[in-house]
């Protein structure tokens, strides 16, 4: 097994197996926009654990968000990762519910903490006001974005062959290395968060599109900076990377999807490469 830096477990699931674990992780990983990824959670959370309604409340960031219907029997957590404060999440239920039915929920929130970490982030660093206008994207009448803000998605090279040689646990470990490599390396303005199996999405506020790419060749010298040493063989981490900016957008998910084109085409392009969406 190949070693990295700063090694630390990824947290252990008591009621799913890894592979519905990471199928469910990716499933909300794909939303950036705070109120479809609860949607998402909800929808999980009603089928695996037969919540009657879902209650998501954040004072701090004046959100609560409410699903389904509410029943008699409630359950409600305080959530919390890597030392930040996320609101707060209530279950109710038409019936009381046995111990691994709350030992399941547990275990949603915790695969679901991470995505609601990153569109807190996103939230934030956009400002409620624009992501307002993209929260709900199906009425009519949605306004563009005006914030003139970048997205970098970085895709770690080769990161299937990575984990099948080394495991899920160490290449979390990786991407979170990686994370906090950026985070110290980049602005106290931008943000660095995972985004799905192997990526990671740099926020970089009121920043154009020039100065993205720019931000984008100085993410390539501190993913570069990192080596993987197998045995007696050590390599350079390398990534491709897709860049894309707000203005113009209709909301936060249809950056994120410019992104992951303009990171497709980089990957084409070949390792190491970095392409910006273009229409």
């Amino acid at each position: 097994m190949a070693s990295i830096t700063k090694l630390r477990t990824s947290e252990s699931i008591r009621f799913f197996d890894h592979s519905v674990a990471l199928s469910l992780v990716q499933a909300f990983h794909q939303h950036l926009d705070l109120y479809r990824l609860l949607n998402v959670f909800w929808s999980q959370s009603a089928a695996m654990v037969q919540a009657s309604s879902l209650r998501y409340r954040n004072p701090d960031q004046n959100v609560e968000e409410n699903f389904g219907q509410a029943s008699h029997h409630s359950a409600t957590y305080n959530l919390s990762y890597q030392n930040e404060k996320l609101g707060e999440i209530t279950f109710t239920f038409a019936r009381r519910v046995d111990e691994d039915t709350l030992a399941t929920a547990e275990d949603l929130i915790a695969l679901v903490m991470p995505a609601v970490k990153n569109a807190l982030a996103y939230r934030s660093a956009c400002g409620a006001a624009d992501l307002a206008r993209g929260e709900r994207a199906e009425r009519p009448g949605t306004q563009l974005m005006d914030t003139n803000d970048g997205l970098v998605l970085l895709g770690i090279d080769g990161f299937d062959e990575l984990r099948e040689r080394n495991g899920e646990a160490w290449v979390q470990t990786l991407i979170e290395t990686v994370q906090s490599q950026l985070q110290d390396g980049l602005r106290e303005a931008d943000s660095v968060f995972q985004i799905d199996d192997g990526q990671l999405a740099v926020l970089l506020p009121r920043t154009t599109q020039a100065d993205a790419l720019d931000v984008a060749a100085k993410v390539r010298v501190l993913v570069g900076s990192l080596h993987l040493r197998d045995a007696k063989v050590s390599s350079q981490l390398t990534a491709c990377m897709g860049v894309s900016c707000t203005r113009g957008a209709a909301n936060a998910e249809q950056v994120l999807r410019q992104a992951r084109a303009a990171l497709e085409e980089a990957r084409k392009a070949g390792s190491n490469s970095v392409r910006v969406f273009r229409d």
